[in-house]
């Protein structure tokens, strides 16, 4: 069994079954580097503290708004590890654990779900220093074949390190829920209120909706008052707030379609959207943008289990809710078919991805030896 290091930002409730299924397959210790005050995690969702797999705690510090594991350079070593997969995420740790390894003789893997390079400053400049590490890393998982594209667009990427794990979530809460779509049909937004999630263009398309319908917003965010100030007087368009996750199962099967308007911002392009692997599990159809990594990673397939609409263009989007909204029996037949879709989307395709990377790593560095 291969010993490895997992070194990821945090442990979020949607990897707690990964990380597991990887730790059954792999000797893994897992070092979890980043803290809640992240600006892509919600707070008021709790992190997961205990799971079956092994953590090792380092000394955690922030430097200029990033946070850091020194004591990492001292723990990695070719005595105690076969392999290092390191997440993309960290702007100090992902240099520092790639430079760990390659003075050690440590094979890494690299895991992105990266399909467009920011373009503020900061990330233009060291845009080559990220490529450099896609050039040179042993082995690299990608959220979906999106990524490999984006990834193998790179100058000197092999292609033949690049392994697709798609994405997963834990489908048992959703597959015990049966969708209803009864009574008036309920549109169901489910995310941050941030401009990267489409908002304003959900809410420009569900006003030209003529069909009786309301739009449910779940979640939170800094744009939510600015949303209050818009929707004020509007009884179509409800926020709901923060929903605990034990809750979201039967708040979506009471749903016509969720959508997902998501843009692409200087700074940011829907890495995936985990929830539309929750929706589709729960038997409902899904609209969602081109900008959106479940569509462009084809778990999201327009006219089969779902539309994908061109990002920014509130007029097609109306016209794909206007369909479901119109036809509850061409929801249900979309929704049906959704639930099976996303069965291929699971834990065990992700874990088998990075045990694949991780030998096709130790093979290439024993080779480089």
């Amino acid at each position: 069994m291969r010993r490895i290091a997992f070194i990821n930002y945090f442990c979020p409730h949607y990897r707690l079954r990964l990380f597991e299924e990887v730790a059954r397959r792999m000797d893994a210790d897992f070092y979890f580097f980043a803290d809640e005050r992240e600006r892509y995690w919600n707070r008021r969702i709790p992190l997961v503290r205990e799971g079956d797999f092994r953590r090792v705690a380092l000394r955690r510090v922030r430097i200029a708004g990033q946070s850091f594991m020194p004591g990492i350079v001292r723990a990695l070593s070719r005595r105690r590890y076969d392999a290092v997969v390191k997440c993309l995420n960290g702007r100090l740790m992902l240099p520092l654990t790639y430079l760990a390894c390659r003075l050690r003789g440590l094979p890494i893997v690299i895991w992105t779900g990266m399909w467009y390079h920011p373009q503020t400053r900061v990330h233009r400049l060291t845009r080559p220093l990220t490529e450099a590490i896609y050039r040179h890393a042993d082995a690299i998982v990608t959220y979906g074949e999106h990524v490999k594209r984006f990834v193998c667009e790179v100058d000197g990427v092999d292609p033949g390190k690049v392994f697709v794990a798609g994405q997963a979530v834990d489908s048992a809460r959703f597959l015990r829920v049966e969708p209803t779509m009864e009574g008036e049909a309920d549109v169901l937004f489910i995310g941050q209120f941030e401009e990267r999630k489409g908002i304003d263009d959900l809410l420009d398309a569900f006003g030209a909706i003529e069909q009786p319908a309301r739009l449910s917003l779940v979640g939170n965010g800094t744009r939510e008052e600015a949303i209050r100030a818009r929707i004020d007087g509007d009884e179509r368009v409800q926020i709901v707030g923060y929903v605990p996750q034990e809750e979201l199962p039967e708040r979506l099967a009471r749903a016509r379609c969720l959508v997902l308007p998501s843009v692409t911002t200087a700074l940011d392009r829907e890495p995936w959207g985990l929830v539309v692997n929750e929706a589709m599990h729960a038997g409902v159809p899904v609209v969602t943008t081109d900008a959106v990594g479940a569509a462009a990673g084809e778990l999201v397939v327009d006219g089969r289990n779902g539309y994908v609409v061109p990002e920014r263009d509130p007029v097609a989007l109306a016209g794909a809710l206007r369909r479901l909204v119109a036809d509850r029996d061409l929801a249900l037949q979309l929704g049906r078919q959704a639930r099976e879709d996303a069965a291929a989307f699971n834990y065990d395709r992700m874990a088998s991805a990075f045990e694949a990377a991780v030998e096709h790593a130790i093979a290439v560095r024993a080779r480089a030896t």
